[in-house]
Parts: C-alpha cells; sequence; structure tokens
C-alpha cells in the first residue's frame, strides 16, 4: 500500500513538472516606449536597465502585471504597458494572461516561472 501511495505521488509530480515546461515557455514582445528595467516587480524596486521604444525582447516570467524579459545586461521586470503583445516579425503573438481567483499558483525561479491552476485570466 505504501509503494502503491509513493508511485501515485511520483507520477502525479511528474505531470506537473511536464505541464509546468509548456507554460514557461518564452513569447516575445515589442517595447511601445523607453522604460526602466526594475530588479523586482514594484515601482519601488531598483531601475537595473533600460528597454527603448521599438526594441524586441523575450519575455520569460510573469507577476500580475509585471513581465520579466531577457535582454542583454541585467534581466529583469516591467509593466505590461511598456509592452506591445498583439505583433512581432514573424506574425501575432498571444501572451498568457495572469490567473486570478482561488487556486492560482505561481513560483518565479532562478530562469524560470510557471502558475498552476486559477484560469487564463481572459
Amino acid at each position: 500500500m505504501f509503494i502503491t501511495s509513493i508511485k501515485t505521488a511520483a507520477l502525479a509530480t511528474a505531470i506537473v513538472i511536464a505541464t509546468a515546461g509548456a507554460s514557461m515557455a518564452a513569447t516575445w514582445a515589442y517595447v511601445d516606449h523607453d522604460a526602466n528595467v526594475r530588479k523586482n516587480h514594484s515601482n519601488a524596486s531598483q531601475p537595473i536597465n533600460t528597454v527603448y521604444e521599438g526594441d524586441k525582447v523575450k519575455v520569460i516570467g510573469q507577476w500580475n502585471n509585471w513581465y520579466k524579459l531577457q535582454i542583454p545586461g541585467p534581466d529583469g521586470w516591467v509593466k505590461a504597458s511598456v509592452l506591445d503583445f498583439d505583433y512581432y516579425d514573424d506574425g501575432p503573438v498571444y501572451p498568457v494572461k495572469p490567473g486570478y481567483g482561488f487556486g492560482s499558483f505561481c513560483v518565479d525561479g532562478k530562469g524560470a516561472q510557471f502558475c498552476i491552476g486559477g484560469g487564463t485570466g481572459y
């Protein structure tokens, strides 16, 4: 009985990890206007870099209405209003929207961020 429980837990963990891997895929956006890139997802956080209007940036994470960018120099966070997700060179982009409500769980770790549950926020 104990071995069956361990196998079930291991299988459930593997499914969660596999599902999370798909949601960690990066997307691209254009910068709408010049903006400071901040160390954390807060207006009070220290500016550590800058993005400029027209820059194409890789979005690697999200926290509510903040997006984490992978850019030359230190990676960091900008508010959603700085970015344009509608189109980029290869066609339309559809970003993952933040989940709201009970059951949302997001992890923002070194080089990765993923959310489980809570819907898509559309």
